[in-house]
């Protein structure tokens, strides 16, 4: 615990180092929100009968898809975009050849970004709320629940990209595609109901859609864990086939560095 956060410190040093970067990050937080603000000003009292089995007004709709898909996006991308970090600047050897948990290393980097969104995140509903957005029948604990599955489940995809960084040294060729698939079809901006059926399947087959979905029921509906049961074990079920697979990727692509000394080639 100690080194997680003395990398997550290092994060945070790091990141601050970069004043106008560190600081437009929270201004660009702020800007998106204030855009679903004037988006949802624009639709006016006019609700989608897509939106009627969510029981709410469509800027809570997409407040919830904007907040949520940016946090959870960031267990998608952010350890292989730290590991390029370490790569290129020379500090990934020096850590590995420490009496650490190689696995801490290469994604402990991650660490202040993971913290930073959480609470950015945070601030957002809360800037959200204030700006008209309804969660007085919220369920938290649902919300807990499910966003904990939905964030692991995507921090496994997320290991699978470091893996293949620290592999070939250059992020996932696959990580735009499924950043853009993420956003088009799991329900971030409109209801997956509302896609052309031939398109449905695809949304089924991505954790965002069916995270969003429940997080949508429990912030609008203050639907119970009992009525969410079908997201967690579908979510579960996507825990249960990334885990293992991220983590084998991460011990292949380690054995691969031991085995070619390469983890200093750029």
């Amino acid at each position: 615990m100690n080194k997680w956060l003395a990398l997550t410190r290092r994060g945070l040093l790091h990141a601050a180092s970069y004043r106008l970067n560190f600081f437009g990050n929270y201004l660009g937080a702020g800007l998106v929100l204030l855009f679903f603000y004037v988006l949802a000003q624009f639709y006016g009292a006019a609700r989608p009968a897509a939106l009627a089995d969510y029981g709410g007004d469509y800027f809570t709709f997409r407040l919830i898809g904007g907040v949520f898909a940016r946090y959870f996006s960031l267990g998608l991308k952010q350890f292989a975009r730290e590991l390029e970090h370490e790569l290129s600047a020379g500090t990934l050897e020096p850590l590995l050849v420490t009496a650490s948990s190689p696995a801490l290393v290469l994604l402990g980097a991650a660490g202040w970004t993971l913290v930073e969104g959480t609470l950015i995140a945070m601030a957002q509903l809360l800037l959200g709320t204030w700006l008209g957005a309804d969660f007085t029948r919220a369920n938290w604990l649902a919300v807990l629940v499910i966003g904990a599955l939905t964030l692991t489940a995507l921090c496994g995809w997320g290991i699978l990209s470091a893996a293949f960084v620290l592999v070939f040294k250059r992020a996932d060729p696959l990580s735009w595609l499924a950043d853009v698939t993420l956003y088009m079809f799991a329900g971030v901006y409109f209801p997956i109901a509302v896609l052309p059926p031939v398109l449905q399947p695809v949304a089924l087959a991505l954790p965002l859609s069916h995270a969003l979905e429940g997080l949508r029921f429990a912030l609008m509906r203050g639907a119970a864990l009992g009525d969410l049961t079908r997201y967690i074990l579908i979510l579960f079920a996507f825990n249960l086939g990334l885990a293992p697979l991220s983590l084998w990727a991460l011990r292949a692509a380690l054995t691969h560095l031991k085995r070619t000394g390469s983890v200093s080639h750029y």
